[in-house]
């Protein structure tokens, strides 16, 4: 997706959503928002296996997340919702990406669904083990490692 300019001909921080919400996949990115060419954060969802699949790529940062948050919540409120989130295309996530996370899984935890965390980024990892998240956002190496649809935050046995 093009960054569009603005009257200035700068590129906006975020283009405008060229895929409606719910038309299956949706897409939304975030360009940075200086003038060189940077790695855009981008939300895709999807639907797989009777699961909600949120692909996280690039960069998530405080603008994607300020820019997301109200459709990934809107995924939450579905009764016994089943959500995926993979992380396996970032290349860096802020605070701000973490604390979704751990929002979008209590909501998901709350409706009696199930969350799962799909990251094999050493550096991402880290950061989870560093923060004390691992023990909330328990990470699988892979999607079939949440077909079983466990509840995140309780480690298996």
């Amino acid at each position: 997706m093009a960054p569009h300019p603005d009257e200035s001909g700068r590129r906006l921080s975020s283009p405008e959503r060229e895929e409606p919400w719910g038309a299956g996949e949706a897409r939304w990115a975030v360009d940075a928002a200086n003038e060189e060419e940077g790695p855009a954060g981008t939300v895709l969802t999807r639907t797989e296996d009777g699961r909600t699949v949120v692909e996280l790529r690039g960069e998530i940062d405080l603008a994607v997340v300020l820019d997301t948050t109200p459709q990934l919540f809107a995924l939450t409120t579905a009764p016994a919702p089943h959500l995926v989130a993979d992380l396996r295309p970032v290349t860096f996530i802020d605070c701000s990406g973490l604390a979704l996370l751990v929002d979008i899984r209590s909501r998901v935890l709350a409706s009696g669904g199930t969350f799962t965390l799909v990251c094999v980024d050493p550096r991402v990892l880290r950061l989870l083990q560093i923060t004390g998240l691992s023990d909330v956002l328990v990470p699988v190496p892979s999607p079939d490692g949440a077909a079983g649809g466990g509840r995140a935050g309780s480690p298996a046995p």
